[in-house]
Order: C-alpha cells, then sequence, then structure tokens
C-alpha cells in the first residue's frame, strides 16, 4: 500500500475495532472483550511504523519483516494475552525501531 492507502486503512481498522469492541461487551464474556485491546495495540503499532515511512501491511512473519514495537507495547500485549489465554505469556520484544 502506498502512503494514502495506509491512512484509510488505518482508519477503517480502527472503525473496525469499534464495532468489534460494541459488540464483544454486548456479549458479555470479559477474556473476548479483551481481543480489543490487542487489535488497539496493534493498531498503534501500526500508526507508529506509518509515522515512520514502514508499510505496516508489509509487516508479518511470512515477509520477515517485523513490526516495530516499543518494549511497553509487549508488556501490554502479555497482559491481555494472560487475560485471554490464563497463563500464556508468548511475547518478548525490545525495541526495533
Amino acid at each position: 500500500m502506498d502512503a494514502n492507502e495506509r491512512l484509510v486503512a488505518l482508519s477503517r481498522m480502527q472503525e473496525t475495532s469499534d464495532a468489534f469492541y460494541r459488540s464483544a461487551v454486548l456479549i458479555g464474556n470479559h477474556p473476548f472483550i479483551e481481543f480489543a485491546g490487542l487489535i488497539n495495540e496493534y493498531i498503534t503499532a501500526c500508526r507508529a511504523a506509518h509515522a515512520k515511512g514502514i508499510d505496516f501491511t508489509q509487516c508479518n512473519v511470512h515477509n520477515g519483516q517485523a513490526l516495530p514495537l516499543h518494549p511497553v507495547m509487549s508488556d501490554y500485549i502479555n497482559e491481555k494475552l494472560e487475560c485471554i489465554f490464563s497463563g500464556a505469556k508468548v511475547l518478548e520484544a525490545s525495541e526495533t525501531a
């Protein structure tokens, strides 16, 4: 995606996350609601990557490009994962950009 397409994607990603959160709250399953936190943290990382000129849509294991994360982000992600998947701590990250 070019920079303008990424801006549109970010906006649509946030709209989708907001809709997911509203729907998840109505379901009433707290761990399921926590997925909204994961989604929003991903969007935050994508916004930061975009601000640095990185095409976040290419940051995945298939392309071999990591999405830059600030170290504190991994702590937040782990907090959400531990709530969702009790006992799972799967992410360790150092600042990559």
